[in-house]
């Protein structure tokens, strides 16, 4: 399927998974999505954390948490809360969703921003890259 990129509230989305970029410390995040999904969702952000902090949780990886609707998708692209995203964590981890979409169950994904705008133009190529050959119903928020 193709992958569809649009721009909005990626917490509006209607398919069945939000992959959201995080960190493998497990610390919180700023950003205003961060926030938002941290108030919404505390304790699929307190298991993440628990895993990293038992050193569960490595860079490039992904974790799932299927308790709530979107489901949760946790992309580790960064290794702290205050690092920078790095093009290898995310291209590990959407190589991964590629691959092996149906281990973690999903059937469509909302890909929030994994970066600011500055950053999107070395990005989206390996977004392109990475999700082209997934069957999967993709949308692909960029940031605003």
């Amino acid at each position: 399927m193709p992958l569809t990129y649009t721009t909005g509230d990626p917490l509006q989305t209607t398919l069945q998974t939000l992959a959201i970029g995080h960190n493998a410390k497990g610390r919180t995040e700023t950003n205003p999505l961060d926030m938002r999904l941290q108030a919404e969702y505390p304790a699929a952000f307190a298991g993440y954390s628990r895993l990293c902090r038992q050193g569960r949780i490595r860079p490039g990886g992904l974790w799932s948490w299927s308790e709530s609707l979107p489901r949760l998708l946790f992309l580790t692209v960064r290794e702290s809360s205050v690092g920078a995203t790095r093009l290898r964590y995310v291209e590990a981890a959407l190589m991964t969703i590629t691959r092996e979409y149906y281990y973690y169950d999903l059937q469509s994904i909302a890909l929030a921003p994994l970066t600011g705008k500055e950053e999107w133009p070395s990005m989206r190529p390996v977004v392109d890259y990475c999700l082209s050959a997934c069957p999967l119903e993709i949308e692909v928020y960029e940031p605003e």
